[in-house]
């Protein structure tokens, strides 16, 4: 879920086309998986291992590489620039963010929308 701070520069028009031609450029190929999370998620739900993935069952997320801040999303390099970008699955998108959370794990939808956030509780808390 985007932050209040950048709901608005997600939606944007500019921001969605980007987005798109980035996604396009890397061939709807996971940059840290090669699309393997999709390829065993669509064996595991259909039975069917052909490996002809389309960008229709499942989703990808261009992430920041350096996150979008309040004082750094007016910065085109930052925001725009494909140096600070990546196109991850939602699998390998849920994993980058939850290394940067210690003590909680982050859940997000299909579509990259935060659904739950799991606070860690310490052995033999219930």
């Amino acid at each position: 879920m985007a932050r209040d701070f950048s709901k608005d520069f997600y939606n944007a028009t500019r921001w969605r086309k980007n987005a798109r031609a980035f996604a396009e450029s890397k061939l709807w190929i996971c940059e840290r998986c090669q699309n393997r999370h999709i390829k065993k998620a669509v064996a595991d739900h259909s039975g069917d291992v052909d490996g002809v993935i389309t960008k229709g069952k499942q989703r990808f997320i261009v992430h920041h590489v350096e996150p979008l801040t309040p004082d750094n999303i007016n910065d085109d390099y930052i925001a725009y620039g494909w140096d600070n970008l990546q196109l991850l699955c939602i699998e390998c998108h849920n994993t980058v963010h939850a290394k940067h959370c210690i003590g909680r794990q982050l859940v997000f939808d299909g579509d990259g929308n935060l659904v739950k956030i799991v606070e860690d509780t310490p052995h033999g808390v219930d």
